[in-house]
C-alpha cells in the first residue's frame, strides 16, 4: 500500500463501489472512497456495511386464506310434550241410533230404512193393488170379442157403402173398446198406484216403492211394490204373483187367438176361391 492513500486502488485493480470503506491508513477510522479514489472525508469507525444499489423489489399481495365458518353443532333433541288439556281415548265412539221415519214421509231406499219393520199383522193388500192386478184383463177382453173374421171378410168385399169400408175396423164397437179401452186401463192403472201408495204410508211403511212407476207398466210396479212391502212385513208376493200369472195366461191367449183367426180366414179364403 501507498503513502498516500488517494492514489492506492481499492483492490487489484478493480474499482469498488462509492461508499464508506475502513481507512487504510487508519483501523479506527473510515475514509469515503469516491469510486475512483479515496477522498479526504473520515469518519469515525462504525460496523457499517458497504451499501449496493439494488432495484427495488416487486411488492406481491399477500395471499389470504379462505375464511372457514366454525362448524354449527345441530340442536339438541327435545321430546315433545303431550300437553295436559289432550283428551284420552279409551274407546271407540258409538254409533248413533237408527233414525225413524214418521208415517206419510216416504224413507230412502238405501240405508237403515232398508231393514225397517212393520208391527205383526200389519195388511199387506189394498184394494188398490188388487184393480191394478185386475186391469190387464179387462183391457185384453174385448179383443176376444172383436169380430176379426168379419173384419177381413169386409177387406176382401168391399161393403157398397163408401163410408163403412173407410172406417174398415172402427164400426166394430168391441175394437173400438179394445182400442180406447187400453188408454183407459193404463190411466186408472197410474191413478190406482198413488192411491195404494198413500194407503200403504197410513198402513206404516216408512218405504215404499214409487207410484210413478205405473207410468212404464203396471206390472213393474206390482212387482216393485210386492217386494219391498216383503222387505217389511214379511210377507206380501200374493198381488206379483197374480199379476205375472194373469201376464203370462193373457200372453198365450192373445197368441192363440190370433193364430185360430188367421188359420179360420185361410180355410175362408180358400173356400170362397177354390183351385181349379
Amino acid at each position: 500500500m501507498s503513502e498516500n492513500p488517494q492514489e492506492e486502488p481499492m483492490s487489484d485493480g478493480r474499482a469498488a463501489p462509492a461508499g464508506w470503506y475502513p481507512d487504510p491508513s487508519d483501523a479506527t477510522a473510515q475514509r469515503w472512497w469516491n469510486g475512483a479514489q479515496w477522498t479526504e472525508h473520515v469518519a469515525p469507525a462504525a460496523p457499517v456495511a458497504p451499501v449496493e444499489q439494488a432495484a427495488p423489489a416487486r411488492s406481491v399481495p399477500p395471499v389470504v386464506a379462505p375464511a372457514v365458518e366454525p362448524p354449527v353443532a345441530a340442536p339438541a333433541y327435545v321430546a315433545p310434550v303431550t300437553p295436559a288439556y289432550a283428551p284420552a281415548y279409551t274407546s271407540a265412539p258409538a254409533y248413533a241410533a237408527t233414525p225413524v221415519y214418521g208415517a206419510g214421509q216416504p224413507a230412502p231406499y238405501s240405508g237403515a230404512a232398508a231393514t225397517a219393520r212393520v208391527p205383526e199383522g200389519t195388511p199387506v193388500d189394498t184394494l188398490w193393488i188388487w184393480l191394478i192386478v185386475a186391469m190387464p184383463v179387462l183391457a185384453a177382453l174385448p179383443i176376444f170379442l172383436w169380430d176379426f173374421e168379419g173384419y177381413m171378410e169386409q177387406s176382401m168385399y168391399p161393403s157398397s157403402n163408401s163410408m163403412i169400408t173407410a172406417l174398415g175396423p172402427y164400426t166394430d164397437p168391441w175394437y173400438l173398446a179394445a182400442t180406447f179401452g187400453g188408454w183407459i186401463v193404463y190411466g186408472l192403472s197410474v191413478w190406482f198406484a198413488a192411491l195404494d201408495s198413500a194407503k200403504l204410508a197410513k198402513l206404516g211403511y216408512q218405504r215404499r216403492f214409487h207410484w210413478a212407476w205405473a207410468f212404464l207398466s203396471s206390472l213393474v210396479y206390482v212387482i216393485g211394490r210386492s217386494v219391498v212391502v216383503r222387505r217389511q212385513a214379511g210377507r206380501g208376493y200374493l198381488p206379483m204373483a197374480a199379476a205375472i200369472a194373469l201376464t203370462v195366461v193373457l200372453t198365450i191367449g192373445v197368441i192363440a187367438w190370433v193364430v185360430v183367426m188367421m188359420v179360420n180366414v185361410v180355410n175362408t179364403s180358400m173356400e170362397m176361391y177354390p183351385s181349379y
